[in-house]
């Protein structure tokens, strides 16, 4: 039996919407943009899971993805000014890691550079750029 492919991407994107837990840190310009990334990546994972055998183990699979990214989003936006240089890389891999993305220690320190003192809105977006960049 094939899924009901909007409603579950109607509840995917209630389901993260309704987790104050992801953006619980962050005031509401910077949440609102990191609403709107996993909100895209919702969209993408159920475009993407149309495809897949295992339409469900996917689905389930990813979202969990997705709210690890969202809670290390937020855990690092909101951390910066306490960590040293050693704890932003490691934050910077864990986020890359639950995007499924790779970049090298040269990139990573570059994007730390250019963009750690940004305001937390801008952080999350240019943090967007740099993971959908790879």
């Amino acid at each position: 039996m094939m899924p009901n492919l909007q409603s579950n991407l109607d509840s995917a994107l209630q389901s993260v919407l309704e987790n104050e837990a992801l953006t619980a840190d962050l005031d509401d310009d910077a949440a609102k943009v990191l609403l709107d990334w996993g909100m895209a990546r919702v969209r993408l994972i159920h475009r993407l899971a149309v495809d897949e055998p295992d339409y469900e183990g996917y689905i389930s699979e990813q979202m969990r993805a997705n709210r690890k990214l969202m809670r290390a989003i937020n855990n690092c936006t909101v951390a910066r000014a306490e960590k040293d240089d050693k704890s932003h890389i490691t934050a910077l891999g864990e986020i890359l890691t639950h995007a499924g993305v790779t970049a090298s220690l040269e990139q990573q320190t570059a994007f730390l550079t250019a963009h750690l003192s940004d305001p937390p809105p801008e952080f999350i977006a240019n943090l967007r750029k740099f993971c959908e960049s790879r």
